[in-house]
Parts: C-alpha cells; structure tokens; sequence
C-alpha cells in the first residue's frame, strides 16, 4: 500500500514500507515550503534487508534524472552570477594594480604577484570544494568561501603596506574565491543537459557586470573618498550579494560517501587530457591584458589614470551580449567545445594586434574587439570544462576541479612572467604581448585536438 513520508518539510513516496531512500528529481517550477530551495533533501531510514547495491543504483538513477530548467535550476544561476560578480580578479584587479604601483612605488611584476595569487586560489582550491561538493557540503563550502571574500574585502580596506595587501586580498579574498567558483560551475551539469552551455555562461556573465560596476565605484569614489572607503562600499555590495548566494544555492544530489579527491581515470580520456592542455596554456595568456591594459595606456599612449578606467569598463561592457551570444552559438549550432576554438583563436590574434596600438581611438577600438573576444573565451572554457565533467554527473565536482586546480598555475605564473618581460625590455610590453598572444594560440591547438580526439571516439 502507497504511503507518504514527510520529513521537514519534504514529501518522499513509497509503495512499501521498507523501501530505499531517495530523494525526486522532481523539477520544482514554485517557491513553497517544501521546495529544495526553502529545506534540504533528507533520507527517510531505509530498513537493513535492502541490498546497498540496490540502493547504489537508484541513487545514480535519481541523480541523472537532470531536470534541465525550473525555477530552482534557473534560481542556481542567478546565484553563480552573483558568485562571479563578487570575483575581485582579473579585469576587476586592474584598479588595485594600478594603486599599489604608484602609492605603494611597487613594481608592475611585484604588485602582480596579489592578482595572480587570488586567480591562483580560485582555481587551486577547486579540487577540495568540488569534493565538498560532492560529498553534500555544497552549501557549507558557499558559506565559508562568503565569509572569508568580505574579511578578505574589509582587511584590503586597512591595508598599508604592499605585504597587508598581499595577506589580505591575496590569500584571504582568494581563499573565499576559490571555495565557491568550482562548485557553482560543477553545479550546472546537474541541474542542465541541453541547456547547460547557457547556463554556464549566464552565470559567468558576472565577470562582465562586475567588471562594470566596481571600476565605476573606483571611478566614482576614489578621488573623493579614497582607497579606504572605496573598497568598504564594494565589501558591501560582496556582502549584499553573499546574503542572496547563501540563501538560494541548492545541491538536488544525493552524495557518495566517499568520492575520490582526484578521478584520476579521467586522464586516460585523450580529450580530457588534451582539453587539461590547451585550457592551461590559454589561462597563461589572457589575463595578462586586463591587469596591465590601464599601465600600458597611460604610458604608451598618454592616457589619464581616470581615462584608462574607461578602457577596462568597455572591455567588460562588451562582455555581456558576448558571454551570451557564444552561449547561443554553442546551444544551438557548434557545440561548446567547438565555440571555444572559435573565439581562442582570434582572441590570441587579437593580443598580438596590440603590439601595433599606439593611440587614444586605437586604444578604444582594441578594447572593444578583445573584450568581445576573451569574455567569449572566459564563459566557453569554463562551460567546456563542465562538458567533460559532466560525462559522470555523480563526479561532477571532481573533473570539473580538477582541471581548474590545473588551471591555477597559469594564473599564477602569467601576470608575473609578462611583468618580468615587460621589465626585460625596459618597460615596452612586445615580449610580454608575443607571450600571452602565442600561449592563447597554442592552447587553443590543443583543444582543437580535444575536440578531434572526442569526434575520433565517437565514431
């Protein structure tokens, strides 16, 4: 006979009294007191003569049972965005590099080094939240990561010495970075199938709008109330947004009990290898642009410290329709991981072209075309990444972290290597500029070859 259990707040059906336990794959369109949004998916006790084989197999079941859309994976989305919003890396970092080079009298490499640490710990720590996450601590490791991104924002804020920042900002801020992006991005190959691809770059669509509304604040603020102040308002919206993350991130699987720290099965896949490959060489160039496009203006081509600002918020400006029309390209024509050779190729092209931009309108133009292109890269090689890691959705969080621990190293070292390049040739960036453009071009060789490989398998 059919009967109903609830348990805090969540219906669980069974046809016998001493069935396994499972939780829906239920696709919840509604805000309600029982939705997984509002309570977590606990176990009803499972009686001791089912087979743990059985109950094995219907976990899996449930788990692939991918939803693809409802307010609750839509709901996830939003919160990714507001994750990468909170991101004080990359384009967002230029405003600090640019602070810490000139109140602080720090070199460009030196000042390098607490951007490259955050970038760094974002994509180092992926292998232990993407295992938290896993495991059902998805919501936990989202917390802490919060916590430790507004101590990390509010300690840079009191920051004197170049050490302070590199302590606070660095290592506090990256910390908190790295335990929340891989989960979030880990997340989607759960909640979407067809859909992920836009889902993936909707969310990552933060680095674009955040990109746009803290170099605004440093804008706006930094000439009336200065550094201090400027950065306690963005440690407000960070908490702001900290609040609406915590509160609607949800896990819809059930766990493993002991997953693996590393799947190391998965570099035997040529195209995970492959893909590993070109992903690191690619995050060796790009950045290197965003942290240094406001220096090189300024000194290059006359630019004022409050005009350059304007080049890194059109390079994110752009970013938004990019992210997502790369997304639409991928949905519906190309696949994702042929959208991310697309705009790699030209992207690396494009850096190269810089070597012969000497002017105001030249300087405006560029940033155009490679904000257009490297946030096509920024949301395809993420969504790439959750493609092969979603090949075992139960190892979501694993795959997709390992290759962004992988990708740490490069963001460590790229800033930094083309710092010391730029110092090489006396300040002229060519060496630096040859550097990120052929690392881009080469990276995306190789994923090219990902992409070979995984047609080659499948016929």
């Amino acid at each position: 006979m059919a009967q109903n259990t609830s348990h805090h707040g969540v219906e669980y059906s069974s046809s016998t009294a001493d069935s396994s336990y499972t939780t829906s794959a239920t696709t919840y369109t509604t805000f309600n007191e029982r939705s997984p949004l509002f309570s977590y998916p606990e176990c009803v006790p499972k009686t001791q003569d089912v087979c743990e084989d059985d109950e094995d197999e219907e976990r899996k079941r449930d788990n692939n049972k991918i939803p693809d859309g409802g307010l609750v994976a839509w709901t996830q989305v939003l919160t990714g965005h507001l994750v990468v919003f909170n991101l004080l890396i990359d384009d967002r970092y230029g405003f600090f590099q640019e602070y810490y080079v000139k109140a602080l009298d720090a070199s460009p490499a030196n000042a390098s080094w607490i951007g490259a640490m955050q970038m760094f710990l974002v994509h180092f720590l992926a292998t232990f939240s993407g295992r938290a996450m896993d495991t059902g601590y998805l919501r936990h490791c989202i917390a802490l990561g919060c916590l430790f991104q507004i101590a990390g924002a509010l300690a840079t804020s009191f920051g004197t010495q170049l050490w302070h920042f590199w302590l606070a900002q660095g290592v506090l801020s990256g910390i908190g970075h790295g335990l929340v992006f891989s989960p979030m991005i880990s997340l989607y190959a759960t909640y979407f199938s067809t859909k992920r691809v836009m889902a993936v770059s909707l969310a990552s669509c933060g680095a674009a709008t955040g990109g746009m509304v803290f170099p605004v604040i440093a804008y706006k603020c930094f000439d009336t109330i200065g550094f201090a102040w400027t950065v306690r308002i963005m440690a407000a919206i960070i908490l702001a947004n900290s609040l609406v993350i915590v509160k609607f991130t949800r896990s819809r699987i059930v766990p493993r009990s002991m997953p693996p720290w590393v799947d190391f099965s998965a570099f035997r896949e040529r195209s995970y290898l492959l893909f590993s490959i070109g992903s690191f060489l690619i995050f060796e160039g790009i950045y290197f642009a965003y942290i240094y496009v406001r220096q090189y203006a300024q000194v290059h081509t006359g630019f004022t410290p409050s005009d350059s600002l304007i080049l890194l918020i059109i390079m994110n400006g752009v970013g938004v329709p990019a992210r997502i029309a790369a997304a639409f390209v991928a949905d519906r024509w190309i696949g994702v991981v042929r959208t991310c050779i697309a705009v790699s190729i030209p992207c690396g092209i494009a850096v190269l072209a810089w070597i012969a931009v000497h002017t105001h309108y030249g300087m405006f133009v560029w940033a155009a075309i490679y904000g257009l292109l490297v946030n096509c890269v920024q949301s395809q090689v993420p969504a790439a990444n959750a493609y092969f890691g979603a090949k075992d959705p139960e190892k979501s969080g694993t795959r997709v972290g390992m290759i962004t621990t992988i990708n740490s190293i490069p963001l460590l070292t790229g800033p930094y290597i083309a710092g010391k390049l730029i110092d090489l040739r006396g300040g002229d960036y060519l060496y630096a500029q040859l550097f990120g453009g052929l690392c881009i071009l080469i990276g995306a060789l190789f994923v090219m070859g990902s992409h070979l490989s995984e047609v080659k398998t499948c016929t």
